[in-house]
């Protein structure tokens, strides 16, 4: 029968209906982060359907993934082409690039890095737009221990390319140096946030949170759901833990509905923005409906994102970045730094700095 919904026990039903409403008042509630539909749409897609949705608990806990291993190359920027960035290769001018080679030379076989530091020079005198020579000209003045200079070519190298991890890093390293613990926190965030999976980024992020006396959370999203094809045709099985109902049928609706998806412009199957949304404010309206509240530390973090309006914050960095870190060039940078805000908050417990 089009459109059956079966659930294992009397009182789902209420709970789904009752966590709907919670939902359709949290969207409307001018948080500003999401254009998901209202709430109540989810219940006529599944009742509309062809499917056959057999709704229930899950028994068992749904083990932590092993991640994704992507990561984003170094001197990679984004450029702004009618309203969308896109990302490109950094490249040398014409001319300079036999210049490059000999100060590299000479800064690291010769370990002169006075006269590297003039090579560097002749470089940007060539192509004053090649800022990994600010890059390494930063790091001649780091080893002798002038950090004051050190530190202005890294800002000069991040205010050319602001999508580039690595002058982010590095200058957090610095700062850590020179104890100046806030810039360092914000940097090295802001480097995982634009290299999501890189092991270094990541160490760093530990270690500078801890010399902060931030304890970092290590952790990572888990969804405690399992949607599957049951035994008979046009079945689908919903299973989920307590709080995570709305989230599992929000995220049964995109795998098996493409006319859902097609509707909201999305190609089906895709992993979007627009998806994870609908499905996030579906999760946090389920934790906000049960007595005792997941005590997950992502649930923690997502309900901390939701008070300080860096929702989007919590999905591109702990969904979208960690399957696809490369679409960080696609962000304005902008949207990039409140992702970074939310790392802070979320893996820091540092709320968000006054504007």
């Amino acid at each position: 029968m089009a459109g059956l919904i079966h659930y294992k026990n009397a009182n789902m039903l209420k709970k789904i209906f009752f966590t709907l409403l919670l939902l359709q008042g949290f969207i409307l509630s001018g948080q500003g982060q999401t254009t998901a539909h209202k709430p109540a749409d989810l219940l006529k897609v599944l009742k509309a359907s062809k499917i056959t949705y057999t709704v229930g608990g899950l028994s068992t806990d749904i083990p932590k993934g092993e991640g994704s291993t992507l990561v984003n190359p170094t001197n990679v920027y984004h450029e702004d082409s009618n309203g969308q960035f896109i990302a490109k290769k950094v490249k040398i001018a014409k001319g300079a690039d036999s210049t490059w080679n000999e100060a590299e030379r000479i800064f690291k076989e010769d370990s002169n890095y006075k006269e590297a530091r003039k090579v560097y020079r002749e470089v940007l005198d060539i192509d004053p737009d090649y800022y990994p020579a600010k890059i390494e000209i930063a790091k001649t003045f780091e080893i002798e221990q002038d950090y004051e200079k050190a530190e202005a070519q890294y800002k000069q190298a991040i205010s050319k390319n602001y999508v580039d991890y690595r002058p982010h890093q590095l200058a957090a390293e610095l700062y850590l140096k020179e104890k100046k613990y806030e810039e360092a926190v914000d940097e090295i965030s802001m480097a995982s946030v634009l290299n999501r999976n890189d092991t270094s980024v990541q160490a760093d992020l530990v270690k500078i949170y801890a010399k902060t006396r931030m304890k970092y959370g290590d952790w990572s999203f888990t969804p405690q759901y399992k949607v599957e094809k049951g035994e008979k045709d046009a079945e689908i099985n919903v299973r989920f833990k307590k709080g995570w109902y709305g989230y599992a049928i929000a995220k049964a609706i995109w795998r098996y509905e493409p006319e859902y998806a097609q509707a909201q412009g999305e190609n089906p199957g895709s992993l979007t923005l627009l998806q994870e949304r609908e499905c996030i404010m579906n999760l946090i309206a389920g934790q906000d409906s049960i007595k005792e509240r997941d005590v997950d530390p992502s649930i923690t973090a997502l309900m901390d994102a939701k008070d300080y309006k860096l929702t989007d914050g919590f999905i591109y960095y702990e969904i979208l970045l960690t399957s696809n870190p490369g679409l960080v060039y696609q962000l304005p940078n902008n949207v990039i730094k409140s992702v970074r805000d939310y790392v802070v908050l979320g893996h820091g417990g540092l709320p968000p700095k006054k504007k």
